[in-house]
C-alpha cells in the first residue's frame, strides 16, 4: 500500500491534542498511568519479560 502524499496537518495536531487532553482526563480520575501505557505500547505485556534476546556481546568477540 502507497503511503498518502497530503497529510493534513491540522487535523493531525487536533486528534493528537484531543488525545492528549482524553489522557489526562482519565488520569486525574484515577487511572493508572501504566494502563495507558501499555494501550499506547506496541509491545504485548510479558514481551520483554517472556522473550528471547541474542545475547550481542558473545557475538561481537567473533
Amino acid at each position: 500500500m502507497k503511503p498518502s502524499k497530503h497529510i493534513n496537518l491540522k487535523s493531525r495536531a487536533a486528534a493528537k491534542a484531543a488525545s492528549r487532553r482524553e489522557y489526562r482526563k482519565r488520569l486525574e480520575n484515577g487511572e493508572s498511568p501504566e494502563v495507558l501505557q501499555r494501550e499506547n505500547s506496541i509491545f504485548p505485556p510479558g514481551f520483554f519479560e517472556n522473550g528471547r534476546f541474542l545475547n550481542l556481546a558473545s557475538v561481537v568477540g567473533k
